[in-house]
């Protein structure tokens, strides 16, 4: 898409998850607000500061060590340390960090019901370019292409996509950093499906998939193992329009938060 390349973290602002506190023992969001409206907006600010806040010299030394393993970690690259310790609500504060190498990732099924349905198309995009997994020719090598991203992105998969996943393949750790769009969106007062939020922001669809919902994907399938091999590519420019519209949305999330945060400009809306 013309204007649309790879996430790039210098794009979204700078660093949120050198600013979070909220991850550190005994510090809750009042508290990170209150270090951030006294100065202390980096870790490496806090580091080299001292902070007034009402924490007593016992716990702000917990907070220090847990500050000084977290610049450690992010040094080293460790993502997992801090896909254990971000809340789902607050894992958008990684985008920044590990935004350029993020995977945007959606599933299609046969149904909603993980006991009765399958996975039948992965569509994973790695900022670079798009992949389509699709059951009966490969989807098996989806496994190994997730297993390189430090951070996934996607749109209510922690109740949807990634439970089926991990149905699919037991064995799948899931061990990165999951930035589900629906917890940031909710945080910004714009609750509903995907969709919705596209267009509230004015995104638009291309003509051909306008309109299809998950029941479409579902029927379209069906169809497929018919012998409909026209169903089968408007199942994949489906997906492929999901995929692809996380990623402009992830970016206006993250600057829209950031803004909230700090008392920046927000974003303008996105655009494809």
């Amino acid at each position: 898409r013309p204007g649309e390349t790879d996430f790039n973290p210098i794009r979204v602002g700078p660093s949120v998850l050198r600013s979070t506190f909220i991850h550190a023992p005994g510090v809750g969001y009042t508290t990170e607000s209150r270090l951030w409206h006294t100065g202390f907006r980096t870790w490496d600010a806090f580091l080299g500061g001292r902070p007034r806040v009402r924490l007593g010299d016992r716990r702000l030394q917990v907070v220090r060590t847990e500050i000084e393993r977290s610049l450690d970690r992010l040094r080293e690259g460790n993502y997992r340390y801090f896909a254990r310790r971000l809340r789902p609500r607050d894992a958008w504060r990684a985008l920044g960090e590990f935004g350029d190498r993020a995977a945007f990732l959606d599933i299609e099924t046969t149904g909603l019901r993980r006991e009765r349905h399958h996975v039948t198309i992965i569509g994973l995009h790695d900022g670079r370019r798009m992949r389509s997994f699709i059951e009966g020719v490969d989807l098996e090598e989806f496994p190994a292409a997730i297993g390189k991203a430090p951070l996934v992105v996607t749109f209510n998969g922690a109740a949807f996509d990634v439970p089926f996943l991990r149905a699919s393949w037991p064995q799948l750790r899931f061990d990165q950093i999951h930035v589900d769009l629906r917890y940031p969106f909710h945080q910004l007062g714009l609750q509903g499906g995907l969709k919705r939020i596209e267009g509230h922001l004015g995104l638009e669809r291309a003509d051909d998939v306008a309109g299809l919902t998950g029941a479409d994907a579902a029927r379209l399938w069906r169809r497929y193992e018919r012998g409909d091999e026209d169903a089968l590519d408007a199942l994949l420019a489906y997906n492929r329009e999901d995929v692809e519209n996380l990623r402009p949305l992830a970016r206006y999330a993250y600057g829209a938060l950031r803004a909230r945060c700090f008392g920046d400009r927000e974003p303008r809306r996105p655009s494809l």
